[in-house]
């Protein structure tokens, strides 16, 4: 091969090797937790959750007299809902209505608006017992669901069977984050009280540990935003964006190659 064309070959070369490591992800910006060490921290308590209205709550009586607990079995949910409806938590329950308050066999109207599942549970109870005093009450959240989109293996809604739930668990129920996750500004939105707020998290340092977002609330949507090394990544974006160069460079390439037959 003539040696004057040594360097065009070396510099297309190049080229392909720097356009080929556009998308690629540094190995960094995949850890979480990077800078943790061996301690013993103290466990703060997870916050603590107040009905709100819109809330679904589930409602679940105990008694040995059998018309007792029919009373407060609701009617089953129509099967002819779609799945997804259902994967969004439409479900059997007593809905807080705008006022505050909730209807309930027996006792009439009782105000469940700002109360924890607790403080409600003690309320009912102490108002059944005067009709059946055998009666034990348990209340739950029934529309405690939280939506990770954006970055992660599995995004869609899910229900959680309990009130507390943390970011990390999250992102492990929908598969953990995808390699082009910007894991160090996660988006939390949130719903409480007739207000949206937003607040980041930085799953890569333990201070996510303090944050008033690591523990999620009913409704929180968490969406992980793409690294730019995606857009690189992506086929179609990639020779949209390189296709100028990347042809020239083949027929370069091709005619060097030619050259250093003949």
């Amino acid at each position: 091969m003539n040696q004057k064309y040594l360097p065009k070959v070396i510099l297309g070369i190049a080229i392909c090797a720097m356009l080929a490591g556009c998308g690629s992800v540094k190995y960094p910006e995949m850890l979480m937790l990077q800078n943790v060490k061996n301690q013993t921290t103290a466990i703060g308590n997870p916050p603590e959750l107040r009905i709100q209205s819109d809330d679904i709550l589930n409602i679940q009586v105990s008694s040995r007299n059998p018309e007792t607990v029919a009373a407060f079995q609701l009617k089953k949910e129509d099967n002819s809902a779609s799945s997804g409806e259902r994967a969004l938590g439409q479900q059997e329950g007593y809905r807080v209505d705008e006022a505050g308050g909730i209807y309930l066999p027996f006792i009439g109207r009782v105000y469940a608006a700002g109360k924890t599942v607790l403080e409600l549970r003690d309320e009912i109870t102490a108002k059944l017992v005067a009709y059946f005093p055998d009666a034990t009450v348990q209340v739950r959240f029934q529309n405690f669901r939280v939506t990770l989109i954006g970055e992660v293996t599995r995004p869609n809604a899910y229900i959680i069977p309990n009130e507390h739930l943390n970011i990390l668990e999250a992102l492990g129920m929908a598969g953990d984050f995808t390699p082009y996750a910007r894991r160090n500004s996660v988006l939390i939105m949130r719903e409480r009280n007739q207000k949206r707020e937003f607040g980041r998290v930085n799953t890569q340092d333990t201070t996510l540990f303090k944050s008033p977002y690591f523990y999620l609330s009913p409704n929180d949507v968490v969406y992980v935003e793409p690294l730019k090394a995606k857009q690189y990544a992506t086929q179609g974006d990639f020779l949209s964006r390189y296709s100028p160069i990347f042809f020239p460079l083949v027929t370069l390439a091709t005619f060097v190659l030619g050259l250093s037959i003949k």
